[in-house]
């Protein structure tokens, strides 16, 4: 017997028009049935300002490789990173984040975020996290290598690697000497500013540490589309369609955004 959903990651909040967002209730319905948690979950944190459709297809890849489900689209509510001016109103780019993921298998949203106050810290959504689902459900942090070559940047960087394995998406048209290069960069990087236990496994490609949580590189499509480039485009009055999805190109188009 299915319980009635709860809501956990604020999932079935209401949307802009009022309306419970009903896309993702089989999400909640499953980790009600019967009170067994759901197992692997992947989190992905962006400002997806606005997200679009590399975002979703490295997300889908990124769940289907380690059997991640659902991948978790996480927009932050204040990205301490970013230029505000330059960012749209965190509920404009929540919206589109829930229209990109509707009834897509697989993908979720989540307006964790939201619920704090202050700058969006990646380490404190994930303890947020790790509380309300307990010990059996694992997460999984998914990071593009140019934001992972920045962690030492990161609020309370150390602990990320103590508490969830992170996934490093990596672009397949890297050059064998280019990836090699890279994966030197990163052992480096690691070896210096978190523990000189860390070391290289070539099958599957990853850093393990004998404490400390492994970091994944996987190779994901490379689709050449950024949100800096689509919100420029939009400035120059060039149509964005396909670049992102359909729901999200006429959301942007309603509300003026990025104009």
């Amino acid at each position: 017997m299915i319980r009635k959903p709860v809501s956990i990651f604020g999932l079935l909040r209401k949307n802009s028009n009022g309306e419970i967002n009903r896309e993702n209730e089989w999400l909640v319905s499953a980790y009600a049935e019967n009170g067994v948690p759901l197992k692997k979950i992947g989190l992905f944190g962006g400002t997806f300002n606005p997200i679009h459709i590399g975002h979703l297809r490295a997300a889908m890849e990124a769940g289907v490789t380690f059997d991640l489900d659902p991948v978790l689209m996480t927009p932050s509510a204040w990205p301490p990173h970013k230029d505000a001016e330059k960012v749209a109103p965190a509920v404009d780019r929540l919206e589109m984040t829930r229209l990109a993921t509707a009834f897509t298998p697989r993908l979720a949203v989540s307006d964790v975020e939201f619920d704090r106050e202050g700058p969006s810290y990646t380490v404190e959504t994930i303890e947020h996290l790790q509380k309300k689902l307990g010990a059996e459900t694992q997460l999984h942090l998914i990071i593009g290598l140019d934001a992972f070559r920045e962690y030492d940047t990161w609020h309370r960087y150390n602990d990320l690697f103590r508490i969830i394995p992170i996934i490093v998406l990596l672009r397949p048209d890297m050059k064998a000497t280019t990836l090699s290069k890279t994966r030197r960069l990163l052992e480096k990087h690691l070896t210096l500013t978190i523990s000189d236990e860390y070391c290289f496994e070539s099958y599957p490609p990853r850093f393990i540490h004998p404490r400390l949580q492994t970091v994944y590189l996987l190779e994901v499509t490379r689709l050449d589309i950024s949100s800096s480039r689509i919100r420029r485009l939009i400035k120059e009055k060039v149509p964005i369609r396909f670049l992102v999805p359909e729901r999200v190109d006429q959301y942007i188009q309603e509300r003026g955004l990025y104009l």
